[in-house]
């Protein structure tokens, strides 16, 4: 069931007031006596809010579902960073994280999505209010820096929430809720590592609270501090094998499949850049000799005869290893903690909140180092060619490819460091009515730091290696001249030739801010024969901007890839009037026990996005004593961010397939062999395009808009004590989405689709041998998705042994999933695919006595599919099959003042599915992170002790 919170609504305001509070936080004690000392008749008032509304309530139940994690859940897991239990919950799609984010310059920041549409569609709270977002120019917000030492409880609402929370609650809100009236000292510390001896993890938290003015207020104090260290994608078996399908030998025979499993990686995978010679693969030795790289037995696989990024070999021969080679399964970083929090009642029904937080992360993102993937043949001249090397050239007519990686120059990615700072102020307070008023001022600050490390110049690279370099901007093309280096690429690269290329570290900067002021008031207005009306109304103004500042040679679009990118600054303001009532309808009648009305709106006026209203209307019906039936549906609204209207243009160069090419020409739609010859693409020579990719903003953008249903049912037995049932429907169907088209599907959709009148290709735009992606933010079509939840909540105190039973399910059947990027496009149906299975599930089962607290939780991830089109009667294996998990968590209180504590996840070290998609963990590494279902580190550990002073 619902648990309930104490009242957290979002009270927020600017960074002139901190001064008020910053001095309380100093001098408590000065506070104290500054302040009438109350009478003893005077009564404090019992607030009690639930989330998902901002109306008081006794009730557990809202009209929607509300699953919740509680302190000590957190504390038997061992975990660090809260994101490694939302990860498991049936409605959270796993986004980044420390295990799953390997991203240039937000690598480790732990971001949640739910329903799988989006953090920037996901509403974080911290006690209820607007927590300032990690990712300058977002909203999203990277729940590790809040400590797991701090929470209380985190209550996830699913669905739209807009009209309560505000913009952002798309697909519903995460509310994490802190310890307020903590007394004491605890010092908690923990210590966890893979069985493997990688991924340790310290971690330390020293919290201290006291009481002043007989029990009149609370004060507070945390420190915490964790490290931990990185994880190797080369260092797991089952992840770093190229595991592919491959043409079955045995292919046409009765009972054969024509694609079975097999390990191939491709011939750039290597430090020895290797060339083709009469179709092998050979490397030049440090005497100039040419030496094979395989023996003659072993085959090379492809279609083409001179393209290593196109042929593979079987990776045992050791000569070449995994494309994973240089993947990072976890991030290396640390984290301090500083915060602080003031709660004082002042007498007359007053009462003042104060809260300060800052952090510091530093995190670590390491990718491969340069590498050539061999699809850029060499000058036919080539100075370092060997006299064998000239004789291929004269045979084949044109330069040799070459691929392979070059360790010399350092594995490139960055160093990052982020500082973020929030501070809060509140004051609270009754009227004679019994009426609750609030008001809150917030400002926080976020500060992000990239430095760049072993990025090379492009134009160097391409002068020294071809000759030339033409400039991406003018199409100037500048030659090696006097200052160039000409460069040996089968050989390690000289001193001088690493000197011509690497650039010296560099770093950008970003930084967003947030301000936020609220008002509320909230209480009762009259009574029916039901009882009371109950009624919240208030208002917020928010303010929020963001600056980048590229460095000097992101401006100049001179490092690796000829990236450019302009600097940003953007700002917005909103300004927000919400209303919020309930009506109690009926009460003790037949199959009427309890019938009530919920309903909430909320303008919001943009000075970007214009004016736009979300509301919601909901029903809760108990017909008997023991059953409830609720209902609500719901309009949320998301206005563009600062990114998604204000990013400038950048520009970036890679690789695109040719979808026309006779190797892919026939694996797409029934329409993409017509549109490659009526663009005269009957027979291309390669089988990619050299491409630009150009991304901006749009200030033309629109406000997305959710529609969203909920319906369920909630039954707690007569007949067993402690247990409580509900299932829901859900349903949401997102219209006018904000995004970009990923740059790598806009040419196959535009070639595939029925007409090249399309979106796609007018994105395009050809030049020679370059294709330009003209991309922006756009208001797409629609994402529509729906399914079912299920939880049983029971508990079973045994007094004869002191101690309580308790069973917590919580399960998730996910109906449909359909995307639509353009209006003229078909419907893609994607439930079934990777990170979407049709079954989720989670069963937690926990027995706790004075002193023993013992848990053992399932979870269980159903079957899923790379790709939904593969034909299953043509491939031995095509889905992932059921994977289970397991989790133990023990901890034993030795005294009154000291705890131990043992947890271990993924108990029997289960692997990934070793399905080709899903054995890397379910998700593109290719694009700089791991983020999937699966568990790809193994079974780990955490020790921990807990001493109370």
């Amino acid at each position: 069931m619902p648990a309930i919170i104490k009242s957290t609504t979002q009270l927020p305001y600017t960074l002139a007031m901190l001064s008020g509070y910053l001095a309380a936080l100093l001098a408590p004690v000065a506070l104290c006596a500054a302040t009438e000392p109350e009478t003893e008749t005077e009564v404090k008032p019992e607030v009690i809010t639930i989330t998902g509304s901002r109306i008081r309530r006794t009730q557990l139940e809202t009209n929607a579902p509300i699953v919740s994690i509680s302190a000590e859940e957190i504390r038997l897991s061992g975990a660090v960073d809260i994101n490694q239990l939302l990860n498991q919950m049936p409605a959270m799609v796993p986004a980044s994280s420390s295990q799953t984010s390997n991203a240039s310059g937000y690598a480790g920041t732990s971001t949640q999505d739910l329903r799988g549409m989006g953090a920037t569609r996901t509403l974080v709270l911290v006690n209820g209010r607007r927590h300032v977002p990690a990712i300058p120019g977002t909203s999203i917000v990277d729940v590790s820096s809040i400590p797991t030492a701090l929470i209380e409880r985190v209550d996830i609402l699913t669905g739209g929430a807009s009209s309560i929370y505000g913009a952002d609650a798309v697909s519903g809100v995460v509310n994490i809720v802190l310890k307020r009236d903590f007394t004491g000292t605890v010092l908690n510390s923990s210590y966890s590592s893979t069985t493997k001896g990688d991924g340790q993890r310290w971690y330390g938290t020293l919290t201290h609270g006291s009481e002043f003015s007989d029990n009149r207020g609370f004060y507070n104090a945390h420190l915490s501090y964790h490290t931990s260290q990185p994880v190797e994608g080369r260092d797991r078996a089952y992840i770093a094998n190229d595991l592919t399908y491959i043409e079955n030998p045995r292919r046409g025979e009765a009972g054969e499949f024509d694609f079975i499993l097999g390990r191939r990686t491709p011939l750039y995978s290597t430090n020895q850049r290797n060339f083709l010679l009469q179709g092998r693969p050979y490397q030049v030795n440090a005497g100039n000799e040419l030496l094979p790289m395989l023996p003659d037995s072993a085959a090379v696989f492809g279609s083409s005869q001179t393209q290593l990024a196109a042929l593979a070999v079987d990776d045992t021969y050791g000569t070449y290893y995994s494309r994973y080679e240089w993947a990072r399964l976890a991030v290396p970083m640390s984290q301090l903690n500083l915060s602080s929090n003031l709660h004082r009642d002042l007498g007359n029904n007053l009462q003042l909140t104060a809260e300060f937080k800052y952090v510091q992360s530093r995190s670590e993102s390491r990718l491969s180092p340069m590498v050539e993937y061999g699809v850029s043949p060499l000058p036919t001249d080539y100075a370092f060619y060997t006299a064998e090397q000239h004789a291929e050239v004269a045979r084949i007519g044109q330069g040799l490819l070459f691929g392979g990686y070059f360790p010399e120059m350092g594995r490139m990615g960055s160093d990052n460091r982020y500082d973020l700072f929030q501070g809060v102020i509140a004051l609270q307070g009754i009227t004679e009515q019994n009426h609750r008023w609030q008001f809150s001022a917030q400002h926080g600050v976020t500060e992000l730091q990239i430095k760049q490390l072993n990025d090379y110049q492009e134009e160097h690279w391409r002068k020294g290696v071809w000759g030339s370099f033409m400039d991406p901007q003018t199409y100037e093309v500048r030659f090696c001249d006097a200052a160039c280096t000409p460069i040996n690429v089968f050989q390690p690269l000289t001193a001088a030739a690493i000197n011509y290329l690497k650039l010296d570290p560099h770093q950008s900067r970003e930084r967003l801010t947030q301000s936020v002021i609220n008002a509320a008031l909230d209480g009762d207005l009259w009574d029916l024969p039901a009882g009371p009306v109950n009624y919240a109304l208030g208002f917020e103004h928010r303010r929020e901007q963001s600056r980048s500042t590229p460095s000097d040679v992101q401006l100049a679009g001179i490092g690796a890839y000829s990236r450019k990118v302009q600097p940003q600054f953007g700002k917005y303001h909103v300004s927000e009037a919400f209303a919020e009532l309930q009506l109690p309808l009926l009460a003790g009648l037949p199959a009427a026990e309890q019938l009530n009305l919920q309903t909430a709106w909320r303008t919001s006026r943009y000075n970007l996005a214009g004016t736009n209203h979300s509301w919601s209307a909901g029903i809760d019906w108990m017909p008997l004593e023991h059953v409830k039936v609720r209902a609500s549906r719901a309009k949320a609204v998301r206005a563009p961010n600062i990114n998604e209207v204000f990013q400038p243009e950048s520009q970036f160069r890679n690789y695109i397939f040719e979808v026309c090419y006779s190797a892919y020409r026939q694996l797409g739609s029934e329409f993409r062999e017509a549109n490659c010859d009526q663009l005269g693409l009957t027979n291309p020579a390669n089988y990619y395009w050299d491409a630009l990719i150009v991304t901006s903003g749009n200030q033309a953008l629109q406000a997305e808009t959710a529609y969203t249903f909920t319906g369920g049912l909630v039954y707690s037995a007569h007949f067993i004590d402690n247990l409580n049932f509900t299932v829901d429907y859900w349903d949401i169907n997102l219209v006018d989405k904000i995004g970009t088209l990923p740059w790598g599907e806009v040419y196959p959709n535009c070639m595939d689709s029925s007409s090249l009148d399309n979106i796609f290709c007018q994105l395009i735009e050809r030049r020679d041998n370059l294709m330009i992606l003209n991309l922006s933010y756009l208001n797409l079509a629609k994402h529509s998705t729906r399914g079912i939840d299920y939880a049983l909540d029971y508990h079973w105190p045994i007094s004869s042994l002191g101690a309580t039973l308790s069973l917590q399910s919580n399960w998730g059947r996910l109906l449909e999933r359909k995307l639509q990027s353009d209006p003229s496009a078909a419907e893609l149906e994607t439930t079934g695919s990777m990170a979407f299975p049709k079954w989720r599930g989670r069963n937690r089962f926990n027995i706790a006595t004075q002193n023993i607290n013992f848990s053992l939780t399932a979870h269980y991830i159903g079957r899923q599919k790379p790709s939904l089109s593969r034909d299953a009667s043509r491939y031995a294996v095509t889905e992932t099959g059921r994977v289970w998990y397991l989790d133990l968590g023990f901890s034993y209180r030795v005294t009154e003042q000291l705890s131990v504590s043992a947890s271990a996840f993924n108990l029997t070290d289960r692997q990934t599915p070793q399905v080709p998609g899903a054995s890397t963990g379910g998700a593109s590494w290719e694009m700089g992170y791991t983020a999937g279902l699966y568990d790809t580190l193994g079974r780990y550990y955490s020790l921990g002790i807990t001493y109370n002073f």
